[in-house]
């Protein structure tokens, strides 16, 4: 009788451990917003930003937009990351328009590349690897504020034998990063979001 109240009493400790996990799991998530009118998307954004402060905890973490086209062929998509209470994200993301789910994990794709020589006869070197996430602001942390000097300098510091590698007489020759999310795994059908960063600029991309 004593090991069965035992066990009903574990049971009920590891199930109510299981919600808390999941709903503390769940506390992220993105939105897509899309369209040709800037100023409507910016609006639109906004709206937004401003539900998801009245939530509790409720905060944007990151808006990543891209510009395509032009003229009547422009096409404006902007991919909003928040956090909140599960249930106000869950309402959030069944009831609105656009689309968007939760976000749990996030593998983040970097991709650093440089020339052989100045004319790029050599082709160029690569160095390629991801980062898992499972807290979305450590993922948003690594695109936020950087530059591509930022990068290759993060690259020299924990990777010391990769960025030699991209060394031609101690200099980088036209040095670039890509940086890719992913939701859950790094699979095309999971691209996030894209960005591209180089010397004198940054290009953002969408799938």
């Amino acid at each position: 009788m004593l090991c069965s109240k035992l066990f009903k009493t574990l049971a009920l400790v590891l199930f109510f451990a299981s919600l808390v996990s999941v709903a503390q799991a769940a506390t992220y998530g993105y939105m897509v917003v899309r369209g040709k009118d800037q100023a409507m998307i910016e609006r639109e954004i906004t709206t937004i930003e401003r539900l998801i402060k009245t939530w509790p905890n409720g905060e944007v973490l990151y808006v990543h937009t891209v510009k395509a086209g032009a003229m009547f062929f422009k096409r404006i998509t902007s991919t909003i990351f928040f956090a909140g209470n599960r249930t106000e994200i869950s309402k959030f993301l069944t009831q609105g328009p656009y689309e968007g789910d939760y976000l749990r994990d996030i593998i983040v794709s970097f991709n650093y590349s440089s020339l052989r020589d100045k004319n790029g006869y050599d082709g160029e070197v690569n160095t390629t690897f991801t980062r898992k996430f499972a807290n979305i602001r450590k993922a948003v942390e690594t695109v936020q504020g950087k530059t591509a000097e930022i990068l290759w300098n993060e690259l020299k510091d924990s990777k010391v034998s990769a960025y030699k590698k991209h060394l031609v007489s101690n200099e980088l020759i036209a040095p670039r990063v890509s940086v890719v999310f992913y939701s859950m795994q790094a699979t095309e059908d999971n691209r996030l979001l894209g960005i591209s960063y180089s010397e004198d600029k940054i290009t953002t991309s969408r799938k």
